[in-house]
């Protein structure tokens, strides 16, 4: 199936936290301490996770190189389209991006598992979550995998689907195409920001 992913600094930073510190460390530091099951489920949602990574167009992702010349060059080597509303105003671009059905329920039976975890104060599990998780990040690590599985499950609009797959250098969108866009873009925010009022302001502003 194929997704819709906005050039989206927001969602990319809570995609990539998914890996590090979540999946990276699981699958490093505390898989040997786990009951089996529980860490084949870890290693096929790790797997997931890169599965999307790689079919995610690698500019998307050129803001969080920690490397500057490596975070530029990204940026300079984009192959990006422009995309325009009715009224001719730019909007944010938006991917068509192929995830399996496969990697999704991989990715949902890991975090019922992590859910669980977190319930089970302690488990195994839970002791590693417990050290996983870092003082200074504003906001926890389950609720960021929660909020991006639930973005990348979103239905695109078929329409629009068929407009941006494989998009020209230069798109515009009709008065219809822009309605779905709409649409879609605040799902795609609600999923990512809910229930933080600052958070979710902030993340829309991105989008005017």
């Amino acid at each position: 199936m194929r997704v819709l992913i906005p050039d989206d600094p927001m969602f990319m930073t809570r995609f990539l936290e998914m890996e590090e510190p979540l999946f990276h460390s699981l699958y490093y530091l505390h898989l040997a301490k786990l009951p089996e099951d529980q860490a084949e489920k870890i290693r096929r949602a790790y797997d997931s996770w890169g599965d999307i990574q790689r079919a995610i167009p690698g500019h998307l992702t050129w803001h969080t190189h920690k490397s500057f010349e490596i975070a530029e060059y990204s940026r300079r080597n984009s192959k990006g389209y422009s995309l325009y509303g009715p009224q001719g105003e730019r909007l944010i671009s938006m991917y068509a991006v192929e995830v399996s059905v496969e990697s999704l329920s991989s990715l949902t039976a890991c975090l019922r598992l992590l859910e669980l975890g977190e319930l089970e104060l302690r488990s195994p599990l839970a002791q590693a979550l417990a050290e996983i998780r870092e003082p200074d990040l504003d906001r926890e690590l389950v609720d960021n995998y929660r909020r991006v599985l639930k973005a990348l499950q979103l239905s695109a609009p078929r329409a629009l689907l068929a407009e941006l797959q494989g998009a020209a250098p230069e798109v515009s969108l009709n008065g219809a195409l822009y309605a779905e866009y709409a649409d879609y873009r605040d799902k795609f925010c609600h999923a990512l920001s809910t229930g933080d009022w600052w958070m979710d302001t902030m993340h829309r502003s991105l989008y005017l």
